[in-house]
């Protein structure tokens, strides 16, 4: 196991540097302005806004890292043609299947890790504002959901087409494919069938049936696979 989980390592490791990079950036750039303005005797925006705009923009970013873990998930070997050597190994595929997860989850849960301390615990400590203001008061309890479901998608369907796609790039623009066929389809159904505020009640929950659906899918069918 420790073998597999290195090999994907190696894989992702270009992908978890850039990862790291767009989920920390923002908060290292937004709180160190802060700091710079405080030394330089101006009034620095430590405000309930601040730190949901920054994890905002932070997990934004950090959505493109999901789509590519789920993307690079299988599809990555079939590019080197490693994917063939590793159908000869005497390893089962469940196991193969674990390490990818693990590679592609661990990362994933990480970045809400981080964004979800600096909201809940590091922002109240600096502002003195509860946890449960800062979110109310910046309308954050919405964002937490959208994004929730958005991480799920993306990440599901990424995944998905990695087992399906030979091509990892294609399979993470599929992702966004999928995303877009979701969208537009609830704008259809809401303002072609009146449906008032359907988008609004329903699409996180899709979202993150779809994305799970695309996971469990993805195993599925990578189980079954033979490997060219």
């Amino acid at each position: 196991m420790k073998s597999l989980l290195w090999k994907d390592y190696r894989i992702n490791r270009l992908l978890l540097i850039f990862g790291f990079v767009v989920c920390v950036g923002p908060w290292v750039i937004g709180i160190a302005r802060n700091l710079l303005l405080e030394w330089r005797g101006g009034e620095a925006w430590w405000a309930p806004e601040f730190w949901v705009t920054i994890y905002g923009i932070s997990l934004t970013l950090s959505l493109f890292t999901f789509a590519m873990l789920g993307g690079n998930a299988v599809a990555a070997e079939r590019a080197d043609r490693s994917a063939e050597f590793l159908a000869y190994l005497p390893v089962s595929r469940g196991a193969v299947l674990a390490s990818k997860s693990i590679i592609a989850l661990g990362p994933t849960l990480l970045i809400w890790t981080v964004n979800l301390a600096a909201l809940f615990i590091v922002a109240p400590a600096i502002t003195h504002v509860s946890a449960a203001d800062i979110v109310a008061k910046s309308d954050g309890r919405e964002s937490l959901g959208l994004f929730a479901g958005l991480t799920v998608l993306l990440l599901g369907s990424g995944w998905f087409w990695s087992t399906v796609l030979n091509s990892h790039g294609l399979a993470t623009g599929m992702s966004f494919f999928t995303l877009a066929a979701v969208g537009m389809g609830f704008i259809g159904l809401e303002f072609g069938c009146g449906l008032e505020n359907f988008l609004e009640n329903w699409f996180v929950t899709t979202s993150l049936l779809v994305g799970i659906s695309g996971y469990v899918g993805g195993c599925a069918y990578y189980l079954r696979r033979l490997e060219p």
